[in-house]
C-alpha cells in the first residue's frame, strides 16, 4: 500500500513538472517573436488551461506535501506578469449606475464579420440587428474589421449608411480588397471629431495582405491619434473546421488534418509576429497620444500582445472582469480584440457585448484625454 502511495505521487510530482515546464516556457512568449521559435505560440494558446493545473496542483500539495506546493506556486510567482496580462481582477461593474464624464469618449472596437454578408437567409435582418446594437452605444469612435461596403445597387453601402445613422461623419477606410470597383473590403475608423490626418501602412506583402490605419483625431483642445488593424488570422475555411472536429472527435483522419491545421497556425504566427514589429514601432513614432483598437488574433500571453501592448493601458485590464473572452469560437478563453490606451488616458469604464450577430463580440471603452 506504502508502495503505490508512494508511486501515485512521483506520478503526480512528474506531471506536474512537465506542467511547470510548459507554463514557464509560454511565460517566455513576451520576448521570443515566433520568427525565430514559433513552437512557443502553440504553447501560449494553452496558457490559461495550465494556469488552472498549476493552481489545483498548488492546492493538491498543500493537502499531501506542503514542501512540493512551493514548485507550482515558484512558478506561478515567476508568470505574474503573464497571468496578469490575462485576467483582469476587479470586481464586476454595475454598468446601468455608470455615468460617464463630462469630456469622455465612447470608443468601439467590433470585428463585424462583414455585417453577415455571406449568411444566406438571414444577412439582412444580422446587418439590421448589428446597426442597432452599434447605435445603442453611441460610440463616438468606432473601429471595425472585416468591414464590408459597396456602391453597387440592391447592395449595401455600409459606410455611407453608418456615417449618417450613427452621426460619425467622419471616416477612413483602408479598402484592402476590391471588386469591379464597386466592393469593398478592408478596416475602417468613424469619427464623430474631424479627422486632420489618416493613412494606411500595409502589414504584410501579397494580394492577402491587410494594413494597419490611423486617423488623428481633434476634439476640443485634444489631439490623438486612433490605430485600427485587423491582424493575421489562421485563414481557416470549412475543410479546416471540420478537420478540428475530427481532430476533437480523434477519428483516423485527424492525423492528416492536424497537420494542414498546424502548417496553418505556424504561418499566421510568424506573420503576426512581423506585424507586431510594425505595429509597436508605428506606435512609438506618434506624435500624438494614441488609442490603438483592433482584432489581433492572439491572446494576451502571446508576443503580439506584448509587444504592441508596450506601455500602453489595456482597458479590459483596468476596468474589465475575468478573461474577457472575445472570440465566440474553438476555445472559451480567447480574447483577442483590444482597445489599448495611452498612459494619459483615464479608462473609465470597459464593456463587452455578448451577441452572436459575429463571431466577435463588441467592446467598449468610456476614456477621457488627457486624464493623467
Amino acid at each position: 500500500m506504502r508502495f503505490i502511495r508512494l508511486f501515485a505521487k512521483s506520478i503526480l510530482l512528474t506531471v506536474n513538472i512537465g506542467v511547470v515546464f510548459l507554463f514557464l516556457l509560454a511565460c517566455l512568449a513576451p520576448w521570443v517573436s515566433p520568427q525565430r521559435w514559433w513552437p512557443i505560440s502553440f504553447i501560449t494558446l494553452v496558457f490559461p488551461y495550465l494556469l488552472v493545473l498549476l493552481v489545483l496542483f498548488a492546492g493538491a500539495w498543500l493537502l499531501l506535501n506542503i514542501k512540493y506546493s512551493l514548485i507550482s506556486i515558484l512558478a506561478l510567482l515567476i508568470g505574474w506578469k503573464s497571468i496578469s496580462a490575462y485576467i483582469a481582477f476587479n470586481w464586476p461593474s454595475a454598468e446601468k449606475q455608470f455615468t460617464a464624464p463630462e469630456n469622455s469618449i465612447n470608443v468601439m472596437s467590433y470585428n463585424v464579420g462583414l455585417f453577415g454578408l455571406y449568411r444566406e437567409k438571414d444577412s439582412k435582418y444580422n446587418r439590421q440587428a448589428m446597426f442597432a446594437l452599434i447605435k445603442k452605444q453611441a460610440p463616438d469612435i468606432a473601429c471595425f474589421q472585416d468591414f464590408y461596403t459597396s456602391e453597387k445597387q440592391h447592395d449595401f453601402n455600409n459606410r455611407e449608411d453608418i456615417s449618417r445613422e450613427m452621426q460619425l461623419p467622419y471616416r477612413y477606410f483602408s479598402s484592402d480588397f476590391n471588386r469591379d470597383g464597386m466592393q469593398h473590403w478592408g478596416t475602417i475608423i468613424f469619427s464623430r471629431y474631424a479627422i486632420i490626418q489618416s493613412e494606411k501602412v500595409k502589414l504584410s506583402p501579397g494580394p492577402l495582405g491587410e494594413s494597419l490605419i490611423y486617423a488623428d483625431v481633434v476634439r476640443k483642445k485634444d489631439t490623438f491619434r486612433i490605430i485600427n488593424m485587423h491582424l493575421e488570422s489562421y485563414r481557416f475555411n470549412e475543410k479546416d473546421y471540420r478537420s478540428i472536429e475530427k481532430i476533437k472527435k480523434q477519428e483516423d483522419t485527424g492525423l492528416v488534418a492536424t497537420k494542414g491545421i498546424m502548417q496553418k497556425m505556424r504561418e499566421a504566427f510568424q506573420r503576426r509576429g512581423r506585424q507586431a514589429d510594425i505595429v509597436a514601432d508605428f506606435i512609438r513614432k506618434s506624435p500624438y497620444p494614441v488609442v490603438v483598437c483592433g482584432d489581433f488574433n492572439d491572446t494576451p500571453a502571446s508576443y503580439t500582445y506584448f509587444t504592441i501592448k508596450g506601455g500602453l493601458q489595456d482597458a479590459f485590464l483596468e476596468k474589465g472582469t475575468g478573461i474577457g473572452r472575445t472570440f465566440t469560437g474553438l476555445a472559451p478563453t480567447l480574447r483577442i480584440d483590444y482597445i489599448l490606451p495611452g498612459k494619459s488616458f483615464t479608462v473609465n469604464s470597459f464593456r463587452k457585448i455578448n451577441s452572436d450577430l459575429s463571431d466577435h463580440y463588441p467592446v467598449i471603452a468610456n476614456l477621457t484625454p488627457g486624464g493623467r
